[in-house]
């Protein structure tokens, strides 16, 4: 004689297995062509964007236009010295009386990457060039530094930026398609002391939101807008642009950093006491 329980539970495990064969079903009806169908978008969208691109400087002028490095505004160093090679037009930052008082305040010694051999962070490594290559989900972007390789996912995939508590470094990526323009937003970055320009050694805070729109010029040539904002240090958003050029291949670099060889570098490279 079979129980009753036994009826029901045999009756469940069946209702549960139509359930799952009909979820499986629709999934292989309609989840390949759905899938397939946004790969193909975003390869084809992707396509001109792939590859090694390099800073149009010091190249002459070319259908992107005559690039140079920003002029860092005739800004003086921690001992007088002239700084040169921003990456940005120094002279036309819109810095407010916070940014500038950082400048009087900040030091070599204080700079991650000159003492600690740490990365930069957008926009202050954007001048260096970029490595793009696509995948389903993201793209991804690698900035040549000195000492490696800087890599950035840019996600594609509709998803929303994460809590403002959750920070690091290089931020957190988005990208979308305006027309044929590539948009990345980055938002989510920790306070970086050279955050806003390695070579002047000017700080971005957690509020730094940079907004890049990469177009395609020709299929050798790329112009990149950066928008940069942060309330913190700057009285309005800053916008500038520089043209890139494809290469064949990631630039040979050194590859390794040693924080207290850096360090000593530091200190017998600028020697004297900035703070009295």
């Amino acid at each position: 004689m079979i129980s009753v329980r036994k009826v029901r539970v045999t009756c469940q495990n069946r209702g549960w297995n139509l359930i799952v064969g009909g979820f499986l079903t629709l999934m292989l009806l309609f989840g390949p062509s759905v899938l397939t169908a946004q790969s193909l978008e975003q390869e084809e969208k992707s396509r001109p964007f792939i590859g090694s691109w390099g800073p149009s400087i010091g190249r002459g002028t070319t259908r992107a236009g005559s690039e140079e490095r920003g002029n860092c505004g005739g800004r003086l160093g921690d001992y007088g010295e002239k700084i040169n090679n921003c990456g940005m037009p120094v002279d036309q930052l819109p810095l407010n009386k916070r940014g500038e008082a950082w400048l009087v305040f900040a030091d070599h010694a204080a700079s991650p990457a000159q003492s600690e051999c740490a990365n930069l962070a957008i926009p202050s490594v954007s001048g260096s060039g970029v490595i793009i290559s696509g995948y389903v989900d993201k793209l991804v972007l690698q900035h040549p530094d000195p000492m490696s390789l800087i890599p950035r996912n840019v996600w594609m995939d509709g998803r929303a930026h994460p809590p403002a508590k959750f920070l690091t470094q290089e931020g957190h990526s988005i990208g979308r398609w305006d027309g044929d323009d590539l948009v990345v937003e980055t938002t989510n970055f920790t306070f970086d002391p050279d955050g806003t320009d390695d070579h002047l050694h000017m700080a971005s805070s957690v509020r730094k939101k940079v907004t890049e729109r990469y177009q395609v010029i020709d299929k050798d040539h790329l112009r990149l807008i950066i928008t940069l904002e942060d309330p913190v240090f700057l009285t309005r958003p800053f916008k500038f642009s520089f043209a890139l050029t494809r290469e064949g291949g990631p630039r040979p670099s050194w590859t390794n950093c040693d924080p207290d060889s850096a360090r000593r570098e530091i200190e017998y490279a600028y020697p004297g006491e900035k703070y009295k």
